[in-house]
């Protein structure tokens, strides 16, 4: 069965992880004391938490008709799509994109993952899938 890539692989993300940081040391010496010090105080927060939430958090998602296939670095889950409740925007996260959240049933309890589309287009699409097979889950727009 033919697989719809659903997550994004956040290129773009990564290579501003990646710059900011050597931009940013390398312009250290040009800038006034207080900013610097302000500058040094943000990147200690800002930069562990956008390796976590780039290269590690995200999931590569893709679904057919049937299923939803979830891979990460060592696994790959398939969900049933006919088991997933709820389709929504993750709040309280600044990113350039917008984080989704996809909730589903597993052996009684209810699973959550988190994920980033490459477009809102993509995730309409899936949204549509999704309710065929199941027309009492919740889609938020």
């Amino acid at each position: 069965m033919f697989k719809t890539q659903l997550s994004s692989n956040l290129i773009p993300e990564k290579v501003i992880i990646a710059v900011v940081p050597v931009i940013t040391f390398f312009s250290w010496a040009a800038l006034p004391a207080i900013v610097a010090a302000l500058l040094f105080v943000l990147m200690l927060v800002l930069v562990p938490y956008s390796i976590y939430t780039i290269y590690m958090a995200p999931l590569n998602l893709s679904y057919d008709e049937s299923f939803l296939f979830v891979t990460s670095r060592k696994t790959e889950k398939i969900i049933r799509l006919k088991d997933i409740i709820r389709i929504e925007p993750s709040a309280g996260y600044t990113s350039l994109r917008k984080r989704w959240q996809i909730s589903y049933a597993e052996n009684s309890a209810e699973q959550e993952l988190f994920f980033y589309p490459n477009d809102t287009a993509d995730v309409s699409r899936f949204k549509k899938v999704a309710r065929a097979k199941n027309p009492m889950i919740f889609v938020a727009d």
